[in-house]
């Protein structure tokens, strides 16, 4: 299961949203989203329904997207961890061996092993993928005193 945390604020107000049983929760309620709406299926000549059809999927595969690379993220050992965190932060191999106080080799390795899970082929790929990642912010809540 996604964390709420990772949904989009409108949607999770939406979902935490008490109604009683035989109240029908409607989604879009919304006039902005329902603009929106109206206005792509304006100008791609279409139905409604098949701008809610397909904006709906794209969400529903966003949302898959990001459900995988949590639970690669959790697939990581702290080390791996720590080392994504480094190359999402900008940092060199070189930089992040004498950081975490290993050979540049390991880091070369760590690396290696976090390609493998996440199926990339360069840092520079890990960081497009997890560019909305704040690794700043988890950097600072998981350092070791």
């Amino acid at each position: 299961m996604l964390p709420m945390f990772l949904l989009p604020r409108r949607l999770r107000q939406l979902l935490e949203t008490k109604k009683g049983d035989d109240e029908p929760r409607i989604f879009l309620q919304d006039e902005e989203i329902i603009s929106l709406v109206r206005k792509v299926a304006k100008q791609q000549g279409r139905s409604e329904e098949e701008i809610i059809t397909d904006f709906t999927k794209a969400g529903w595969d966003q949302l898959q997207e990001k459900t995988e690379m949590v639970e690669r993220w959790g697939s990581l050992s702290r080390r791996e961890q720590q080392v994504v965190a480094l190359i999402c932060l900008g940092y060199r191999n070189y930089q992040i061996a004498e950081i975490l106080v290993i050979a540049p080799e390991t880091v070369k390795t760590h690396l290696q092993n976090i390609f493998a899970k996440f199926n990339l082929r360069s840092s520079k790929e890990l960081r497009l993928v997890l560019k909305d990642w704040n690794f700043a912010e988890w950097w600072e809540q998981n350092q070791q005193a």
